[in-house]
């Protein structure tokens, strides 16, 4: 097999980003998958599609002529999965509306990705990412600046292609029971919400989401460079002191939690002296300290360092392809891996160059499922995951979240908390779970959770590398109580590699790929709006464990399965996160400091209204669009040498809802 997909079969519609790069997760584990473009290709123009689409077949159809239509309806026979991330409607214009398709084909998984959902009022809307952003708060005032900081990471693009590749594999699970496809719509507005995740629960009393008073943050070296430093843990701080030869700062009280959190004057104090030694040396003197002290800390690098890193290309998060359009590659590797395909590697794109190769190359996979469903009637009412037992030994936030994606999809979730530990935002990441408080440290309670492993389906852990060992419940040990478990592991940097035994938090993964260095340009690293990595890691983790129970209920196996913050952390990155060998200006391009800036272009772009701020998103090669913006603006011809300027003039005479009601599609622009 080559992968836990083998042998399902995916038509992949996908525009822009979301779309291509859910084909992409489910191709990178064994699908086969079918592109299809426009004429003329991708109507996104950049060398990441050569991630987003790497291991499918790629053609590029004109659908308005029927012969074409006909090719497609030939292969939509055939197909499990069907992804598109148009907006609402635009499908059905096609004649491969959802209701339509999965009639004639009762098991298809249709998979829509639009901006907003078919039952939103904005479903009409053009929801460019940016415009995503801009309606879930995602641009925030940059430190220092003072005006919302633009965001070039497609981020709403990137949860929702990971919530869609999810849901399709547990639809596919679901299949085998009761014979029935699914519709599945993830809105990119929707996906939002798995990110905002705390930051957006409403609820009495304090929801603790900072540690700068442990002397958490971004520190400048003698270097010049930067790097994030976490002490989260209660023990991390001491332990850096003490390495760094400073444990005298006990005295001043810099290390009581008690009285940093409460007495604001001496977490400053705390935060100069930081910054007064971190200044005293360079950026690798104090990452290569702080991991022999075992405390969390990253150099905030470029994605240049990050592409040619030892520790990115030995542990697979970087890889190299051989794109048939660009040559030589270095791309972000796989989300996630599975221990019964260790090795896999995504193979490159291949660009169809007829339409009548456009055919299905593999057969049905030769494995049969253990158990094989019957049929019924209609879809059961329970989820897929129903009747299936999850342990739940992880922290913070990316390994609960992932288990709580579980219990959505109908497992039963039994989640094990520290006693001795604070629980963090447990209304968000453990809803939906049952929970007790267990100290594995003790014999007895070792002895409960070793019992409870041997009654699961499926283990999630995120300890260190060595520590479940040690504890009695790493993978081999647990699937000695249970052969068929499905046990996930969580890390930092993954286990291969030199970091392996490194810890590391969610700014971590964002500082060593290069997010930090990007977002904040000249002005220094900057941390990101939201935790990415944490509640990305999380739906990649029950993506990784949907694979291993489809994989389990095709063969009976289990297996080891693990996701990690900076395997997450590249594909967050895969829009610029790419190296061409025979592009000498793709470092210039990919390190242009275009956070700064409030857009990508001035038909990209964040503007001033005179009440506020709004985004203005139009194609930039859709003419017709562009200039009835600008008769709506009255801006002549003449002016467009600085149009930016120009546009920003016009929308900050006039409030926000005027030129909502203005301008906003289809009340103005033209089809």
């Amino acid at each position: 097999m080559t992968g836990a997909l083998d042998g399902i079969k995916v038509i992949d519609f996908g525009q822009y980003v979301a779309g291509p790069l859910c084909a992409m997760m489910l191709a990178d584990h064994g699908a086969e998958v079918l592109h299809i473009d426009p004429p003329g290709g991708p109507r996104l123009l950049t060398p990441a599609n050569a991630t987003w689409n790497r291991g499918k077949r790629c053609l590029s159809l004109d659908l308005t002529e029927p012969r074409n239509l006909r090719i497609v309806e030939d292969r939509l026979e055939q197909a499990d999965v069907l992804i598109e991330n148009f907006r609402p409607g635009v499908m059905q214009q096609l004649g491969w509306g959802q209701a339509e398709l999965r009639r004639r084909h009762p098991g298809l998984i249709y998979c829509s990705l639009p901006g907003f959902a078919s039952d939103d009022p904005r479903a009409a809307w053009p929801a460019w990412e940016g415009v995503v952003a801009a309606a879930t708060d995602t641009y925030r005032p940059l430190a220092g600046v003072g005006e919302p900081a633009f965001l070039a990471l497609p981020v709403a693009s990137n949860f929702a292609a990971m919530q869609a590749a999810t849901a399709c594999v547990m639809a596919l699970i679901a299949r085998k029971r009761d014979g029935q496809g699914q519709h599945i719509e993830v809105p990119l507005f929707d996906a939002m919400f798995s990110l905002i995740g705390a930051r957006g629960m409403s609820m009495p009393g304090p929801v603790q989401l900072s540690f700068d008073f442990t002397g958490f943050g971004i520190y400048r070296c003698s270097d010049g460079r930067d790097v994030h430093f976490a002490p989260v843990g209660k023990r991390f701080l001491g332990w850096f002191l003490h390495a760094a030869g400073v444990s005298h700062w006990r005295e001043q009280g810099l290390t009581d939690r008690t009285r940093l959190a409460n007495e604001p004057d001496l977490a400053a104090e705390l935060r100069r002296q930081l910054g007064a030694l971190f200044l005293s040396r360079p950026s690798h003197h104090w990452q290569a300290l702080a991991a022999e002290a075992g405390v969390p800390l990253a150099v905030c690098h470029t994605m240049d360092d990050w592409l040619a890193h030892p520790h990115a290309r030995q542990s697979g998060a970087v890889i190299a392809l051989d794109d048939p359009q660009f040559g030589p590659m270095l791309q972000p590797g796989i989300g996630v891996r599975l221990s019964a395909f260790e090795g896999l590697i995504p193979r490159p794109r291949t660009l169809e160059r007829a339409a009548s190769n456009a055919g299905w190359t593999s057969q049905r996979a030769a494995v049969e499922p253990v158990t094989q469903a019957r049929p019924t009637l209609g879809p059961c009412c329970a989820g897929p995951l129903h009747g299936l037992r999850v342990l739940d030994l992880t922290q913070i936030w990316a390994g609960p979240t992932g288990a709580r994606l579980l219990a959505e999809y109908g497992a039963d979730v039994i989640k094990v908390n520290d006693p001795k530990e604070p629980i963090l935002t447990h209304e968000d990441v453990n809803r939906g779970k049952r929970s007790l408080l267990l100290d594995l440290q003790s014999a007895s309670g070792l002895a409960t959770a070793r019992d409870l492993i041997a009654t699961s389906d499926v283990v999630l852990q995120n300890f260190a590398r060595g520590v479940a060992e040690r504890l009695g419940i790493g993978p081999e040990q647990a699937r000695a109580l249970r052969p068929d478990l499905i046990y996930a592991s969580i890390s930092a940097y993954g286990y291969e590699g030199p970091w392996g035994e490194r810890r590391g938090y969610e700014v971590q993964a964002q500082a060593c790929v290069g997010a930090q260095a990007q977002f904040g340009g000249p002005a220094g690293a900057q941390r990101l709006p939201y935790e990415i990595n944490d509640y990305g890691t999380g739906i990649l983790a029950a993506f990784a464990v949907g694979l291993g129970l489809w994989h389990r209920q095709r063969t009976g196996q289990g297996q080891q399965v693990h996701a990690a913050l900076s395997f997450t952390a590249g594909l967050h990155q895969s829009l610029l996160l790419h190296r061409r060998s025979n592009d000498a200006g793709a470092k210039a391009l990919s390190e242009a400091p275009t956070d700064l800036l409030p857009g990508q272009s001035p038909w990209q772009c964040l503007y001033r209204a005179s009440d506020g701020w709004l985004y203005l998103g139009i194609h930039p090669r859709n003419e017709a669009r562009q200039q009835a913006l600008l008769d709506a603006l009255g801006i002549s011809g003449g002016e467009k040498h600085r149009l930016r300027e120009r546009i920003a003039q016009r929308l900050s005479d006039q409030t926000s809802v005027h030129w909502l009601a203005r301008l906003i599609w289809p009340n103005y622009w033209p089809k």
